[in-house]
């Protein structure tokens, strides 16, 4: 029975320590601070299929997973029964070119997708008029992701694991090239293979031994907010949500990218990409989002951008505008430079799960399957090479055959 150490208590961490221990390892998850602390805790909670037609089994496959669990589930989470439906839309010129691009990728990876300009008013009669094309993607399931990170937690310690919570890992250890374990403040918790699935967190923690992890961290905002009565019924996307194009790493300099130079970051040049998302809840409230922007500190210190998801989704759903806001926050993104996870081997006895950018939740128990499988040495359920962290190392230094633990 092999002892694993997994560093990181967020959604794909306790996903990973269930697969594990339900396949019969000795498993002990460290978390810093509480389960779904992070990100996997500060999202909008909306399960659909990635447009990524690399992602999107891995998407089907997490969906499958979770309404698995919700059958019985040990803590309870929301999950939707059936899907309640993503209808995209613009009222900006500039944006129908992308938001066909949008509905044509949800076609791509076998989504239902109906135009529906003619009636969008009638299925949504808050939307502005100013809607200039519409589309109804027949998917998405609306979760609880905080109480999903900690029903994956008890599955994990029903199967056996230990969860330890205020339990930074301090530093990896190693005996030659191989890693064996983990300075916790409670001394050394060694380990056959360690698990790294600490989201952004994840490279400060590699890099010590000389492992660099090209993830970089993006900042999300949410708004949550309660109107005098419930507005709509489906989730409201407007224009194109961010089209996963980067199938080579984006250089520093490729607008948009999460990594500034210190010139740059100097003179405040990060960029700030909003697009507004609009989820109704199960109790009448709505909540507001998304954001992305390049994140340097664990807390947040401004309110612009969240003011900016406000305005931008006042002027969707112009009744939103006197809706009361509950509240703001926000959560950090670990992503890659193709922004697709990176699912194995970096040396031997370490294995990284990370660089889920905003999908975290949608990719989580697919990612936990595969990982489990690579880590355990047994068939995996999916071809794991798009996600091989050695895809970025020019060198091809490390690969899964090279580093299994």
């Amino acid at each position: 029975m092999p002892e694993i150490v997994v560093v990181g208590g967020g959604i794909i961490g306790t996903a990973c320590a269930f697969e594990l221990a339900d396949r019969g390892a000795s498993v002990t998850l460290l978390e810093k601070d509480e389960l779904a602390a992070g990100a996997s805790g500060r999202n909008l909670g909306y399960l659909d299929t990635s447009k990524d037609p690399v992602l999107a089994p891995l998407a089907r496959r997490s969906l499958e997973r979770y309404s698995e669990i919700s059958a019985d589930p040990p803590t309870p989470f929301f999950l939707d029964d059936e899907p309640i439906g993503t209808l995209a839309v613009t009222i900006d010129e500039d944006e129908i070119a992308d938001l066909r691009a949008w509905a044509a990728s949800a076609e791509a990876v076998g989504v239902e997708v109906e135009r529906v300009d003619e009636r969008v008013r009638e299925l949504e009669p808050e939307l502005s008029p100013r809607v200039r094309e519409a589309y109804l993607l027949h998917e998405g399931h609306r979760v609880d992701p905080l109480a999903l990170t900690v029903c994956l937690g008890a599955l994990a310690r029903n199967a056996g694991a230990t969860i330890r919570h205020h339990a930074p890992a301090r530093r990896l250890v190693a005996r030659g090239d191989r890693v064996t374990g983990v300075v916790t403040d409670d001394g050394v918790l060694g380990a056959d293979s360690v698990v790294l699935a600490a989201g952004p967190w994840s490279p400060a923690v590699a890099r010590p031994l000389g492992v660099s992890l090209p993830i970089a961290s993006a900042r999300g905002w949410l708004v949550h907010a309660a109107p005098e009565r419930p507005l709509f019924r489906h989730w409201i996307q407007s224009g194109a949500r961010r089209l996963l194009a980067g199938r080579d790493p984006m250089p520093a300099s490729e607008p948009g990218s999460l990594r500034l130079s210190m010139r740059e970051f100097g003179e405040a040049a990060e960029a700030r990409d909003v697009s507004p998302m609009i989820q109704p809840a199960p109790d009448g409230s709505v909540l507001t989002g998304t954001s992305r922007e390049p994140s340097f500190a664990a807390d947040p210190y401004d309110l612009d951008v969240p003011r900016i998801v406000a305005v931008q989704a006042s002027r969707l759903v112009p009744a939103l505008a006197e809706a009361t806001v509950l509240s703001t926050w926000s959560g950090i993104r670990p992503v890659s430079p193709d922004e697709r996870p990176m699912l194995g081997w970096v040396r031997e006895g370490l294995f990284v799960a990370t660089g889920h950018g905003s999908e975290g939740v949608i990719l989580g128990a697919g990612s936990a399957e595969l990982a489990a499988a690579l880590i355990l040495g047994i068939d995996p359920p999916s071809d794991p090479a798009p996600f091989d962290p050695a895809r970025f190392d020019r060198e091809g230094a490390w690969s899964t055959t090279r580093s299994s633990g």
